[in-house]
């Protein structure tokens, strides 16, 4: 037996009365409760003293629940400019955790009120938690009072975890779109993307970020054939290597921890079976990735300097986003058999050398975790390079105008060391 059916404005009355100004756990990504957005909208009172967490994605999850209420807050682990209010404001802390961290910090913190966005129970009562599997099975164990979002629209993936229904206290139900992903087109990001797919061979299982450079790199693997795919998100750039032949024909051949795109993107990837969805633990956790023979990671950053540290989340004084599952997949990749780390940054951004001679903000990637980098000049494993020879390796991957200064540069700092 479930618990009682009620209306998205008696929702988060409940939740307010629940919580009693504690946290309230959020299924994010596609799974984000878009439906009770309005009722909040029209009773913020009922946000007041509450923080609400979860593994918000910047590009999916745009709303800011900071804004409900001068009271309320949110918890962040990355940072979008959707958000930026909040966190300018301090009522939204953001800790810079790598995204392993994050799933970490909110099972062990838990919460008072736990939201759960899912499809229509099946047959036997079981409700699939669609295309976010991330951390919502687990926190299911972590929070007080349950509510489920039933959601018509929400697919039930072969793949993916489920739940009984009765282990909800109270349900929403919905027939209403889902959170979607904007897939920027990438333009101009050509020849990195060949450099980097001349070093994935087939058969390797490939790990993607989000974002111009990546989606260009998924679309040059097209020509791979039998490779697997393991990512944190699986976007609609990966359903195009299936549909190319890249892609082993093969249960569990497409591991991933949320899939966000857009409607066509859900209708396919829910009736996908070569898809299956984990959680943290699998698709980010070091020992889980290590195991994956020949695993490729492929992200991209903003800079990268002399020493081989990188820089993927501040611009100037500003934080961007977050360290996200960067530095997992870095260090699962390395630690891989025949595994590869790469990290792709653009040479330069209107005449601005992206290659500096030392960064200016704290690194996302340590030099003693230095990765191949990859530019519209070259690919260089830095991995293996004594500081000197990282150096030169460095310059060579800048733009041709930024060299002589980058070489003097190296010059005047290893002086000084």
């Amino acid at each position: 037996m479930s618990g009682p059916s009620l209306s998205p404005h008696a929702a988060v009355a409940a939740i307010a009365q629940r919580a009693r100004g504690g946290k309230v756990f959020l299924s994010a990504g596609p799974a984000e409760p878009l439906a009770l957005h309005d009722a909040w909208r029209a009773d913020p009172e009922s946000a007041a003293d509450l923080t609400f967490a979860g593994l918000f994605i910047p590009g999916i999850n745009r709303f800011d629940y900071a804004s409900l209420h001068p009271r309320a807050r949110m918890q962040l682990f990355m940072l979008s400019p959707d958000w930026r209010g909040g966190f300018t404001e301090g009522r939204s802390p953001f800790r810079p955790q790598h995204y392993s961290q994050c799933y970490a910090t909110l099972v062990r913190e838990g919460a008072e009120v736990g939201v759960f966005h899912v499809s229509p129970p099946d047959e036997r009562g079981r409700c699939s938690f669609g295309l976010c599997a991330d951390a919502p099975p687990a926190m299911m164990a972590r929070v007080g009072w349950k509510l489920a979002v039933v959601n018509r629209a929400m697919p039930a993936p072969r793949g993916t975890p489920r739940v009984d229904l009765a282990a909800f206290d109270a349900i929403v139900e919905v027939d209403c779109p889902l959170a979607m992903l904007d897939s920027p087109t990438p333009a101009g990001a050509e020849a990195i993307a060949a450099r980097v797919a001349a070093l994935v061979e087939d058969g390797d299982t490939v790990q993607t970020g989000v974002g111009k450079l990546p989606i260009a790199v998924t679309a040059a693997l097209a020509g791979k054939r039998d490779l697997r795919i393991h990512s944190g998100l699986l976007a609609p750039a990966h359903l195009a290597l299936i549909d190319a032949g890249a892609v082993r024909d093969a249960p569990d051949a497409v591991v991933g921890g949320i899939a966000a795109g857009d409607a066509a993107f859900y209708a396919r990837m829910g009736a996908e079976p070569r898809l299956r969805l984990a959680g943290v633990p699998e698709t980010h956790g070091h020992a889980a990735l290590a195991a994956i023979p020949r695993l490729v990671a492929i992200n991209a950053a903003l800079e990268v300097d002399l020493l081989g540290q990188i820089n993927a989340e501040i611009a100037g004084a500003a934080q961007l986003s977050g360290t996200g599952g960067l530095m997992d997949f870095v260090r699962g990749a390395r630690a891989s058999q025949g595994g590869r780390a790469i990290v792709m940054v653009q040479a330069e951004t209107r005449g601005a050398s992206r290659v500096v001679p030392l960064l200016k903000t704290p690194p996302t990637i340590a030099r003693t975790d230095a990765p191949i980098v990859v530019t519209e000049y070259g690919a260089a494993d830095l991995a293996p390079l004594d500081i000197d020879a990282r150096a030169e390796a460095v310059i060579g991957l800048a733009a041709p105008a930024h060299r002589e200064a980058l070489t003097q540069a190296w010059r005047d700092l290893r002086k000084a060391m």
